[in-house]
């Protein structure tokens, strides 16, 4: 046989098309916002960490006053703590993540719902903060009662109403904070993942 044989024989043969699985499609669309996830969770996980070494020397960098460092630092020490516990918990579902692996509906429909534990942890650690914003807020303006010459007698009748007001809106805003921050970082991705675990559960029936 000839290659101009040889060459008719191979085009007479049909073409057979490689189909690849709606369902594997729709585990690679998971990709996307996997990536995204990941991605600000490792910059996160940064700025947490430039945060408590700044707040480590917040006293001196906002000229507290010294009979004060006591009260902070003792707040302080119980944010680390609970910061270096959600860290780990932090760094091992990254890692997690890290190593997913889109083969199966389980493992993706496990990610989702480890990541919306996370979520849910995240908010407590973060509502953990508030009485350590309280305690800068005091240590703060004490420092800046001391800075004028005058002591805790000075918050007269008339000035308690305006920090009142300050506090509440302190404890208002902090969980507000934290929820907003969750929902403009994660909550996309994670409905994202969602929708491709509704598709894969549509195919199923």
């Amino acid at each position: 046989m000839n290659f101009e044989e040889l060459k008719s024989t191979w085009n007479a043969d049909p073409t057979q098309e490689v189909h690849i699985p709606t369902h594997i499609k729709q585990l690679r669309k998971a990709q996307h916002p996997l990536d995204k996830l990941k991605r600000n969770m490792k910059n996160e996980g940064y700025m947490q960490i430039v945060a408590i070494i700044f707040m480590a020397f917040a006293p001196q960098l906002f000229d507290l006053a010294p009979n004060t460092y006591l009260i902070y630092y003792t707040s302080y020490a119980i944010v680390v703590l609970v910061s270096i516990y959600y860290l780990n918990i932090f760094r091992h579902f990254y890692q997690r993540v890290s190593h997913y692996t889109n083969d199966t509906k389980d493992n993706l429909s496990e990610i989702y719902y480890e990541f919306k534990l996370n979520i849910e942890r995240y908010h407590s650690f973060g509502f953990l903060l508030i009485p350590f914003v309280l305690v800068w807020t005091s240590v703060y303006t004490y420092s800046r009662l001391i800075e004028q010459g005058k002591d805790l007698s000075a918050i007269a009748d008339s000035n308690k109403q305006p920090l009142l007001i300050v506090i509440l809106i302190t404890l208002l805003l902090v969980p507000l904070a934290i929820i907003a921050w969750t929902r403009y970082f994660y909550t996309p991705y994670t409905k994202q993942i969602k929708t491709v675990l509704d598709e894969l559960k549509k195919d199923e029936l």
